[in-house]
């Protein structure tokens, strides 16, 4: 049984968001115990000339943004009562899902095949936290 989940979610895409969720709930409907780790990862912006044009501390409006979003979002999905803690990173995807992971000692982590919809593979963000993690992963399509 798994008590411990990381939920992988893209804010930008609600709907896949949600179906992650989805699957995540019914494979703990029957666990009154199960605590969910919810992580949106957010990407640094390196590219020199584009950071050049932004506020200095665009990063951190972002993650206050996308931690209100967050919040929004797992209030409207989650049952009232479950368990939620709120995850948001900042730095490269798979890095970030692989050490949340080993830090909450979470016993299964939950993303998306890909954050594009029609795309027929993995994305490589996915296979970078399947190769580089030893915590058992659902991917969903």
């Amino acid at each position: 049984m798994y008590n411990k989940l990381l939920i992988a979610i893209d804010l930008s895409d609600l709907k896949s968001a949600k179906f992650v969720v989805d699957t995540a709930l019914q494979i703990t409907a029957n666990n009154p115990d199960a605590i969910y780790r919810v992580v949106t990862i957010i990407e640094p912006i390196d590219d020199s000339f584009i950071s050049a044009f932004l506020p200095k501390n665009f990063d951190k409006s972002v993650i206050e943004e996308a931690n209100k979003a967050l919040h929004e979002f797992t209030q409207t999905h989650f049952p009232a009562g479950s368990k939620v803690q709120h995850i948001v990173a900042h730095g490269t995807i798979y890095e970030e899902i692989n050490r949340i992971a080993e830090e909450k000692s979470v016993d299964l982590i939950v993303m998306l095949a890909s954050s594009k919809p029609k795309a027929k593979g993995l994305s490589s963000n996915t296979v970078k936290v399947a190769r580089n993690s030893d915590k058992p992963i659902l991917i969903l399509r």
